[in-house]
């Protein structure tokens, strides 16, 4: 109950943490099975909620789904979530560009300029299609 006090946690977080606080696989078993029960451990609720944080810090859907599979979500629990967050991709990917383009101020190259602003998109987990319709609706020569 403390772990789960201090903040939400995934069926594989909880066992691996209690696995290292040296409890038997079957109390393990046991008390997950619990948690699972009384409603203190849900992957489902957690998958959509984290999905919902990670996509308000401006990430796409390829960096949310690493994060979720990292927490232990199963796949089949991802996709909802990973749909929901989808229909806002080109939005938070543009938000993500203008924020961008303000630390690109001192860039001179155009080109440079444009290449740097797709390969930050990438690394935040953006789609192809996202990117290419943020950059395009961008004039790189002012």
């Amino acid at each position: 109950m403390r772990l789960l006090s201090r903040r939400a946690l995934t069926e594989r977080e909880l066992r691996t943490k209690l696995g290292a606080a040296g409890y038997a696989y079957p109390e393990i078993r046991e008390t997950v099975a619990e948690c699972r029960r009384r409603g203190f451990v849900n992957d489902e609720q957690f998958a959509a909620d984290y999905t919902e944080i990670l996509a308000a810090r401006g990430l796409g859907g390829r960096r949310i789904q690493l994060a979720l599979g990292k927490r232990g979500i199963p796949r089949q629990l991802q996709t909802r979530p990973l749909e929901e967050a989808a229909e806002g991709e080109a939005q938070r990917a543009r938000e993500a560009l203008e924020y961008k383009l303000r630390l690109l101020s001192r860039e001179t190259d155009p080109r440079k300029k444009r290449e740097k602003a797709f390969r930050f998109l990438i690394s935040r987990g953006f789609s192809c299609d996202s990117c290419r319709a943020a950059l395009d609706e961008i004039d790189f020569n002012h």
